[in-house]
């Protein structure tokens, strides 16, 4: 007996005529998870009942092997499907319906998170544009306040309180401007937007962070969440994260500055995203292509951990930089010597200032 299965339903077969038939639904819905089930690699119920029906069963799929049957090379007969009531219009809708199933499979947590860390970023920018604004705005009535409160205060205090003599701190020696009530709403409604953009973006920041340590626990253990988020946003992926090797990994977000130096000569990068960790930027000059270089293959690790083992490794990986760390800054504890500059020769090939 040979075992066939078309889009339309399973056939047991001899001699290419059909013994025992399993027709599917007439349904594009119910086509399309048969459908999504045989390109899975999935046995199909219908399958399982026909070959339960003979001793022996032939198949022509190695997919069908997994359930006993006895793969071959017979080419099978063509069954026309509008001889068992198919239209070619059912087809067409069962493969469109499985293409929209695929997209919704495709769409995982890491594109959730890219577009997220996007979003952080864009907000970060216009956080900074309004907070900058604000500054200049409010300076030419009140230039004394930036610089005695923090940030988020200074937007507070302009929100609540408005004009200079209505603030909780000495103003009456200020060399800023009156301003009208106008102008103040104006401010306090600029101030209240700023306070809004704010709060937005701590919102982001707390999203991105709850979201990178549940796709990647052990590198947010090790470099931190945001970093974390930024690395798996520019790889794609956790798997290609953590297909990547360590070179690569080191040098993610430095992509403009590696093709700069392929193009034009120049100094290659050492380090890309990761250089926003505290152990990478504040290290000297001369450590910090080596911190990097071990950092990256610590991260590496971590995210084969997160995405095949899901073992929690942080706590050993984070040991084992700790005295790699140790290791560079005892090696490197003096700037290498900078090449001697070559003395320019004159036209007979004699150096400057030698006599003969």
């Amino acid at each position: 007996m040979l075992l066939l299965t078309t889009w339309f339903g399973s056939f047991l077969l001899d001699e290419g005529k059909v013994v025992d038939q399993r027709l599917f639904p007439k349904d594009a819905h119910a086509l399309a998870d048969r459908l999504g089930l045989v390109e899975d690699w999935k046995v199909l119920p219908e399958e399982r009942q026909l070959m339960s029906l003979a001793e022996e069963v032939f198949v022509v799929e190695a997919r069908l092997e997994r359930a006993g049957g006895n793969r071959t090379k017979e080419r099978p007969p063509f069954l026309n499907p509008e001889d068992f009531g198919y239209g070619r219009d059912l087809l067409h809708g069962a493969m469109v319906e499985l293409a929209k199933a695929r997209i919704r499979k495709a769409i995982g947590p890491e594109d959730h998170l890219r577009q997220a860390v996007g979003a952080l970023d864009e907000i970060q920018e216009q956080e900074n544009a309004l907070l900058e604004r604000l500054r200049e705005w409010y300076g030419l009535h009140f230039p004394e306040l930036a610089p005695m409160v923090d940030v988020a205060t200074y937007v507070e205090l302009i929100a609540e309180h408005g004009r200079r003599d209505r603030m909780p701190v000495a103003a009456h020696e200020s060399v800023g401007a009156d301003i009208a009530d106008r102008e103040e709403e104006e401010l306090k409604s600029f101030a209240g937007l700023a306070k809004l953009v704010v709060g937005q973006r701590k919102t982001l920041e707390s999203y991105v962070q709850r979201s990178v340590r549940e796709l990647v626990p052990n590198v947010a253990e090790l470099t931190g969440p945001m970093i974390a988020a930024r690395l798996v946003a520019l790889a794609g992926s956790v798997n290609d994260l953590a297909r990547a090797p360590a070179g690569t990994v080191q040098l993610l977000g430095a992509e403009r500055a590696l093709f700069r130096h392929l193009r034009t000569g120049s100094r290659p990068p050492k380090h890309g995203v990761i250089f926003q960790h505290p152990w990478v930027h504040r290290a000297p000059r001369w450590q910090r292509g080596a911190i990097a270089r071990a950092l990256a293959a610590r991260i590496t690790t971590a995210a084969r951990a997160d995405a095949y083992t899901k073992r929690h490794i942080a706590p050993e990986l984070l040991k084992d930089l700790e005295s790699t760390m140790e290791e560079i800054r005892r090696r490197k504890a003096e700037p290498p010597p900078r090449p001697r500059r070559r003395e320019p020769e004159n036209k007979r090939g004699r150096r400057k200032g030698t006599r003969h």
